[in-house]
């Protein structure tokens, strides 16, 4: 028997937002219910990554796909926590993480992702918050969650969605076809983000990991989407913070006023509300879609820390931390360019 597959049903604008909305609230409201804990970083990244990774198309190979983000969670973890207290083992998996970005990075966008989530998962095994037994059922568990809303929402659109799954064998011809010029940018790659890393202990950054993921978020072989990407990372981020902070203390403000409302009720508002104006802002502009994301993650801090003024400390961070990676990655494309220049003169003419 075939599959059913709707052709009105785009994947659009208020699709996505209504997904992404569902998928990452759902951690929160779990955490509010049950107690903040270490674990839910571990779901949030394995929502979000999940999300990235849904192909759409038929439900298992869907499954598979969206399923392959908890093993990146749980691997990158993994070996982060095994190389935890090894600054060494540390920088050389940090490495080794940058060379598989680098290599895929423009071939794909499902393999760039997992590429860039498995730099981030690695920093956090590391340096954050080390896997445990019980994080693997919370990773299985709101993968399976996520499959399911993107399911439903299928369901409610009237058919499934048409697969956008790549073919890795074409993806593997298009690597062969520009191998030796990208591991030149692999090897640039390799070289500064154990750089940026020993650059976050040297400084005493709280949060590493916001700057190696700032460095694979805005890092393209091409030198110009780079500086184009760390531009709005920048901007956006600056801005998200300032309409977290604002958001943040109005909703304080209200209720010191006597709304009674729950503490985190309002936070929680303001949280879907980026979230549902995240895809079409970064319709609009990559500078409001960096913008929108950053304030939900800025409000996911608040709720974290119960107040504004509790958070605001990680929030400067945030905004130092991205300026970093940035900084490093403009090292890397500087790095790439000489070794380029390099290759170009040993070719023959």
């Amino acid at each position: 028997m075939g599959v059913t597959t709707s052709p009105r049903h785009a994947d659009g604008l208020a699709a996505r937002s209504i997904r992404f909305a569902l998928t990452v609230m759902a951690p929160i409201a779990v955490a509010l219910t049950v107690g903040v804990d270490v674990w839910l970083i571990y779901a949030m990244i394995a929502g979000i990554l999940a999300f990235t990774l849904d192909t759409g198309g038929p439900a298992l190979p869907r499954l598979a796909w969206m399923g392959s983000a908890g093993v990146i969670v749980l691997v990158g973890t993994g070996l982060g926590t095994l190389a935890a207290g090894q600054p060494v083992v540390i920088m050389a998996g940090f490495g080794i993480a940058g060379v598989l970005y680098a290599l895929v990075e423009s071939l794909d966008d499902t393999a760039a992702a997992g590429a860039r989530f498995l730099c981030l998962t690695f920093a956090v095994g590391a340096l954050y918050a080390p896997l445990e037994s019980r994080d693997v059922g919370v990773v299985a568990g709101f993968i399976g969650y996520a499959w399911l809303v993107s399911l439903f929402w299928d369901g409610v659109g009237g058919g499934l969605r048409a697969s956008t799954a790549p073919s890795l064998r074409e993806v593997y011809a298009r690597l062969q076809a520009s191998e030796r010029d990208r591991w030149m940018f692999a090897l640039a790659v390799a070289i500064t983000i154990p750089l940026a890393y020993l650059a976050s202990q040297v400084l005493g950054l709280r949060h590493p990991y916001w700057a190696l993921l700032a460095v694979v978020i805005v890092l393209r072989a091409d030198a110009l989407s780079s500086r184009r990407l760390i531009g709005q990372m920048l901007l956006g981020t600056a801005l998200g913070i300032a309409a977290a902070v604002l958001y943040g203390a109005g909703a304080t403000a209200l209720r010191q006023r006597g709304l009674d409302v729950p503490p985190h009720s309002l936070l929680l508002v303001g949280m879907a509300v980026a979230a549902l104006l995240r895809w079409p802002f970064q319709q609009l502009s990559g500078v409001l879609g960096t913008a929108a994301l950053t304030a939900f993650i800025m409000l996911f801090l608040e709720v974290i820390a119960g107040t504004v003024g509790a958070a605001a400390p990680a929030m400067a961070e945030r905004l130092v931390d991205v300026a970093i990676g940035c900084g490093f990655a403009l090292l890397a494309l500087g790095l790439d360019r000489l070794g380029q220049r390099g290759l170009s003169s040993l070719r023959p003419r």
